[in-house]
């Protein structure tokens, strides 16, 4: 007898290159559960890239076609689905995933508007998924027979004839039950793919933060994978890896149990045997600081930092959060520095209930103050299944909100032989009862300034030397904001753009945004990079290029900063002048022309200064008798990381604001020597 054929998806959009470039991990995971569960009784398949898919329908449908549901890949997910069940409506179609309300009439208005998901799986989808399966069995994958039945199934929501039929809700008490993708075979077909492997280590969050899915209180207990299994998977993708650099964890608080110390031994041991991974990125726990930073002295390249979102206590309020003390946080940020392999960010979320334009340049000055590497800055997003996006919590917070498409979620897809336009969409926060939109866009323009002088160390030679003369660099950031006057006309177009994009193609429903953007003609500019990019990436990268341009600004800016201080002298002058130079020969050109070396003559010893992690006062240094001469070059492991990020990121229409976004440029800057 001919088998019965399951198949699992996690799409990601590919118009623009791969927006969401990792592993399936997540529905990996059903998957080798129901594979255990049913042994060999079913035909299981999984899909990451929607060509893969469509190449298979064309052959043939399978009896269960089931999407995992982010805000990133929903509307290409449905897409699939509908056409699947306009040419056959016996093809049953499960979601799963959080992007779903978690109100019963929520619910039910979701579902009725989406008749084509027959079932829909909610919080951890193995035990759902399974036991649907089984129940569908019994019912010879009759779908309208088992609705009809009305049986409450684990974890499991449907509609039968206008009515919710909404089971009970149950979580796995011991993660290990679950065979590991990894080690089973099911994920090996990704390697050949360019995909970032990820591994999880525990799952559930002990905290209640109103902006996030994983803030509910069944989720709250935290359960872990046992250590052998996770040894035994970090030494799989070690070996299976290809010509990627990065490892992401995807444990909400990595870092805070003491059992994360053994894994960060592992690891620490397989970059040592492996060379991978050069980059680690994981959500460092919020709590444990003393932890985190045993587990950071461990593990090479991890993006170490925190999620603070806000700094202010009424924000912090309104979304049910806490942070770590600020001289916890100070002291993790302080040791991630201290490794030049390791990253150190803040994450920062602009809108909040309760947010205002102080509130956030305060948040941001935080961070600055606090030397993170990178302020990894978000515009609030109001996320189905999240408390912030509830009714109560809109009209309390007076949230002023807007519609738009994804960056680089929208395509068009050959689905069943016929071309398709599919496009994700998303509400953000434009405004409140504390945020005027002015404001909101006063911000936005500040949050570019900090993406392109400040993130990832692009000067970062000059903010220590203003913190040794007690000067925030924070206010010379925000002098490049608000003097315009300064800026070249090639900038000054960049920043107008920026504005532009960042106030356009917003709408206020999905529909609208919708019917706009599958327009034929907006959406080919869509994909072709002209509309709807990540326009913070984007024109941090137009203004990347202009590199003279930026690099004469920020000197001007940190020169009129003393100035109005009263701060700048003749040997300050001196030293930035030396300094602008060493600047330009380290990172002018530094992705692109890897072979080069380059020789400059200086007045200052910028050894002893790079020794000093450029916490020097210009006013004490000594100006040498004998100008010192420099080479700056790549090294050879430096040639070959710049090689494979720009490959693993060149395939997204924004991938070089990705880049400059995610990776450690520390370790891709140009070494010199005394020649």
């Amino acid at each position: 007898m001919k088998k019965t054929n399951i198949w699992l998806s996690d799409l990601t959009h590919t118009a623009q290159g791969i927006s969401a470039a990792t592993f399936p991990l997540g529905v990996s995971f059903v998957y080798s559960y129901s594979k255990k569960m049913f042994g060999n009784e079913f035909n299981f398949d999984l899909f990451k890239f929607p060509s893969h898919l469509s190449e298979a329908l064309n052959k043939n449908f399978p009896t269960i076609l089931s999407f995992s549901n982010y805000s990133w890949n929903f509307e290409l997910a449905y897409k699939f689905a509908s056409l699947v069940k306009q040419s056959d409506p016996n093809v049953i179609t499960i979601f799963g995933g959080p992007n779903f309300p978690t109100v019963t009439n929520e619910m039910l208005d979701f579902l009725k508007k989406r008749p084509n998901i027959d079932f829909y799986i909610e919080l951890e989808g193995e035990i759902g998924f399974s036991t649907l399966i089984k129940k569908l069995s019994n019912y010879n994958f009759d779908a309208t027979k088992l609705k009809k039945s009305g049986e409450n199934l684990v974890n499991t929501t449907f509609v039968y004839e206008d009515r919710l039929i909404h089971g009970p809700k149950d979580r796995i008490k011991d993660v290990n039950i679950i065979p590991s993708p990894y080690l089973t075979g099911v994920l090996d077909k990704f390697f050949d793919l360019p995909l970032v492997p990820m591994i999880e280590t525990t799952r559930g969050c002990p905290f209640s933060c109103t902006f996030c899915s994983d803030g509910a209180v069944i989720k709250n207990k935290v359960s872990r994978y046992n250590y052998e299994r996770i040894k035994e998977e970090i030494n799989y993708v070690a070996k299976k890896v290809k010509n990627v650099d990065e490892l992401i964890i995807t444990d909400l608080n990595f870092g805070m149990y003491k059992e994360d110390i053994e894994t960060a031994k592992v690891i620490a041991d397989i970059q040592q045997k492996y060379k991978y991974p050069t980059i680690m990125a994981a959500s460092a726990g919020k709590n444990m600081p003393k932890r985190i930073l045993e587990v950071g002295k461990i593990v090479k390249g991890w993006v170490l930092g925190s999620a603070v979102q806000s700094t202010d206590l009424n924000v912090l309020k309104s979304i049910k959060r806490s942070n770590i003390s600020s001289d916890a946080y100070k002291q993790i940020i302080d040791f991630g520095n201290s490794d030049e392999s390791n990253k150190t960010y803040s994450e920062v979320i602009l809108g909040l209930p309760g947010d205002s334009k102080r509130a956030h340049y305060e948040t941001l000055r935080f961070g600055v103050d606090s030397n993170v590497n990178k302020m990894a800055m978000y515009q609030a997003m109001l996320l189905p299944g999240t408390e912030m996006a509830s009714n109560a919590h809109r009209e309390k917070f007076g949230l002023i909100t807007k519609f738009r498409t994804i960056p680089g979620c929208i395509g068009i897809y050959d689905i069943l032989n016929k071309k398709h336009s599919v496009a994700e969409i998303e509400e953000i926060i434009l405004g409140s009862n504390t945020l005027s939109t002015n404001d909101y866009l006063e911000c936005r323009v500040m949050n570019l300034v900090i993406e392109t002088f400040y993130n990832n160390a692009m000067f970062e030679e000059i903010y220590p030397m203003l913190k040794t003369i007690n000067v925030s660099p924070m206010d010379c950031l925000i002098y490049i904001k608000e003097h315009p006057e300064l800026y070249t006309n090639k900038i000054q177009e960049i920043f107008s753009s920026f504005v532009a994009e960042t106030t356009e193609d917003l709408f206020a429903n999905r529909e609208e945004a919708n019917k706009y953007v599958l327009n034929e003609e907006i959406i080919n500019k869509y994909i072709g990079g002209e509309l709807g990019t990540n326009e913070l990436l984007f024109h941090r990268v137009l203004l990347f290029n202009e590199f003279d341009d930026i690099c004469e600004l920020m000197f001007r800016a940190v020169t009129e900063t003393l100035k109005e201080k009263n701060l700048l002298t003749a040997a300050i002058e001196n030293y930035l002048l030396d300094l602008k130079q060493f600047i330009f020969m380290r990172k002018k050109d530094f992705l692109t022309k890897t072979e080069q070396t380059r020789k400059a003559t200086f007045k200052h010893d910028f050894e002893a200064i790079k020794s000093a992690k450029y916490f020097v006062d210009p006013n004490s240094l000594n100006v040498l008798k004998n100008p010192m001469q420099l080479q700056f070059f790549h090294d050879r492991k430096q040639q070959e990381l710049i090689s494979n990020q720009v490959k693993l990121y060149s395939a997204h229409a924004i991938g070089m604001g990705k880049m400059l976004q995610r990776t450690n440029m520390k370790l891709m800057f140009r070494n010199f020597v005394r020649y």
